[in-house]
């Protein structure tokens, strides 16, 4: 029983929750939890799927041990490092005449009904939809959504087109449904973040692979 016990103190058994929303950090979550229970055969690894902007109240709320946060975000209290960038897209429903451009800006968009959450921090909300606009305007806000599943629903329906990161391209593609790289949008910033104490062994342990990994990789800088 001791030794299970240090064996848990020391992060080598028990289970390590990682949060996310919708893609999370792309490739990166995933080969950083696979390659985590390579070097950890003794910790189970459990993903916790969270929806718009809901990552850091969980780690506060002691819901997840680990998780992928994306700015922007209010991250008092946690430590944090940025490990992924990538570009945004803009989401239309397939029969939009912007569908099969190679890019489109911000402007080209401008009047189009913008999808939104009230899940999230109003700050969040303003940065994805890019709020206030380059020639100053307002997005056109629609009705809500509370996750990525019925934002795509309105979206491919043609209620409403969305701002998104690339990777959602890859992880949520529909037939209904087209990504379009936004040409003029600052790219997403994900941080790694967790409560830094001495019972979240298995936290920083995982940080350690996803530093390696976002270094391999040359996405690693501090937050």
């Amino acid at each position: 029983m001791t030794a299970a016990a240090e064996r848990h103190r020391r992060g080598e058994s028990g289970v390590l929750r990682v949060g996310f929303e919708a893609s999370g950090a792309g490739e990166l979550t995933t080969r950083a939890r696979a390659e985590f229970a390579r070097r950890h055969p003794g910790v189970r690894v459990a993903p916790k799927r969270y929806d718009w902007g809901q990552e850091a109240a969980a780690l506060r709320d002691g819901l997840t041990d680990v998780a992928f946060v994306w700015l922007p975000h209010d991250l008092a209290g946690l430590h944090a490092e940025v490990v992924h960038s990538e570009p945004r897209v803009v989401g239309l429903p397939s029969g939009h005449p912007l569908v099969g451009r190679s890019g489109v800006s911000v402007l080209d968009v401008r009047d189009e009904p913008l999808m939104w959450t009230e899940r999230a921090p109003r700050e969040w909300v303003d940065w994805w939809a890019v709020n206030p606009r380059p020639d100053g305007s307002s997005p056109h806000w629609v009705p809500t959504n509370d996750n990525v599943e019925e934002m795509l629903e309105q979206v491919a329906e043609g209620s409403a087109i969305c701002f998104a990161p690339s990777g959602m391209a890859q992880y949520y593609a529909r037939p209904d449904h087209s990504w379009v790289p936004l040409t003029d949008a600052e790219p997403l910033r994900t941080v790694l973040a967790r409560v830094d104490g001495a019972d979240n062994a298995r936290g920083r342990g995982f940080a350690e692979v996803v530093r390696e990994l976002a270094s391999e990789a040359g996405a690693l800088s501090d937050e």
